[in-house]
């Protein structure tokens, strides 16, 4: 009893394999490039349908179905393949409107098989839509667009130009550099990036970009060359007593650790040059406030 059934099971299987594997792995694949959505009256509407399959597959028996129409005339109708890797059936419809108004392309059926004893396999092409205009109103609405691409591009050009025209404003707005602050810019980096193994020579230009600085924000004459006489101007001048003591202050200190008879300590060294980073750091922002 049991072998039986198995038998029969079997057989059926069979029997469903043979018939529905040719359906389940024989499927071309449909593609569609839709009419224009807005034509003239004396325009065509086209439209084209492919059929595509791997070539492996063998050759396929293709029947199209002329579609049912409303507001056109079918005017041609043409058939071709391209053979590759794949195969391409092209089916190219054309069209003739009758009058203007909607235009449609109802549903329609392309079928397909691989024998004449094996039954037609529909695929459906689903409906497609046409605007037709009269002449007149096709050259009009060409018109508008066109009108509109220009004011849009002139639009998007003038809008380009006013942004340029507004950064070169700008720039021009922008005072010019005052050269004293490429001189505390310059002093600062000096100050804060020279290398030297032995402490004095870093003391020396230390003092160097000091005075440098001091000269260029007080307006000391180029002829006045040491502390000494920056100090006698500057009190000449009636600089305030504060900032001339911290000036005298700065200057007396590197000159007592340039002629110091003992090393100097790094932690010294740095302290120094934290202080004068400090007081070039404060010239640059007295100037630009």
């Amino acid at each position: 009893m049991v072998p039986s059934r198995r038998h029969k099971i079997l057989l059926y299987g069979i029997f469903l394999i043979g018939t529905f594997a040719p359906l389940g792995f024989a499927a071309p694949r449909l593609k569609i490039v839709p009419p224009a959505r807005q034509i003239a009256t004396d325009q065509s509407v086209v439209l084209k349908v492919q059929l595509e399959w791997p070539q492996a597959e063998g050759p396929y028996e293709i029947n199209s179905l002329e579609p049912k129409l409303e507001n056109l005339t079918l005017e041609n109708q043409n058939q071709s393949q391209e053979t590759g890797e794949t195969v391409s059936q092209t089916f190219l419809y054309e069209f003739r409107p009758l009058k203007p108004g909607m235009a449609v392309i109802y549903p329609f059926e392309i079928g397909y098989r691989k024998a004449e004893s094996e039954p037609w396999i529909p695929l459906l092409v689903p409906e497609q839509k046409t605007k037709v205009v009269s002449r007149i109103l096709w050259r009009a609405t060409l018109i508008w667009l066109s009108i509109v691409a220009v004011l849009s591009a002139m639009a998007y050009a003038g809008f380009k130009l006013w942004k340029l025209l507004k950064t070169r404003s700008a720039a021009r707005d922008i005072p010019p550099q005052d050269p004293k602050q490429r001189v505390y810019a310059k002093a600062e980096e000096s100050i804060a990036t020279f290398t030297s193994p032995h402490s004095k020579e870093k003391l020396t230009h230390w003092s160097n970009q000091l005075r440098t600085v001091i000269v260029t924000y007080y307006d000391v004459p180029s002829k006045t060359t040491t502390n000494a006489e920056v100090l006698s101007f500057l009190k000449a001048k009636g600089l305030p007593m504060g900032e001339w003591n911290e000036i005298s202050r700065l200057f007396e200190q590197l000159t007592e650790m340039q002629f110091s008879r003992q090393d100097i300590p790094a932690y010294d060294l740095d302290r120094m040059q934290k202080t004068l980073l400090q007081y070039v750091k404060g010239k640059i922002i007295i100037e630009n406030s």
